[in-house]
């Protein structure tokens, strides 16, 4: 049996610690991301010689990279669809319009984004 005197009780974190340390810790990744973009934009240029040679590479290459885009939007879709099942189903019942409207949104910002990328870039198809 356990003893009530024994138990001890441990306060809950107040709101502005919470929050706080939720805003810290994004800061600190978006910090890390940009430092790991711009490292990673530096041994860019330095391998391909400058914007100007990257830019032509990125044209040159525009349906490789369209290829690699697609494969990765087909993996977080499926791994997506794995995790909604295994919401409890009353929350699904609960969230399922919200849930689709956030999935079409998603979609139409995709498609957006690589309609964008074919129809802006030099010598685009559009």
């Amino acid at each position: 049996m356990i003893d009530t005197q024994d138990v001890i009780i441990k306060p809950r974190r107040s709101m502005a610690r919470r929050v706080i340390r939720g805003t810290l810790v994004t800061v600190i990744c978006l910090f890390l991301l940009s430092a790991l973009a711009i490292m990673l934009n530096a041994v860019l240029f330095r391998f391909f010689g400058g914007v100007q040679a990257w830019q032509e590479w990125r044209i040159d290459h525009y349906w490789h990279l369209l290829a690699w885009r697609l494969a990765l939007y087909t993996g977080l879709a499926i791994t997506w669809f794995k995790l909604k099942t295994r919401l409890p189903e009353q929350a699904a019942k609960q969230s399922n319009k919200r849930l689709r409207k956030v999935e079409v949104l998603v979609v139409l910002l995709v498609l957006l984004i690589e309609l964008s990328k074919l129809a802006f870039q030099p010598g685009g198809v559009l």
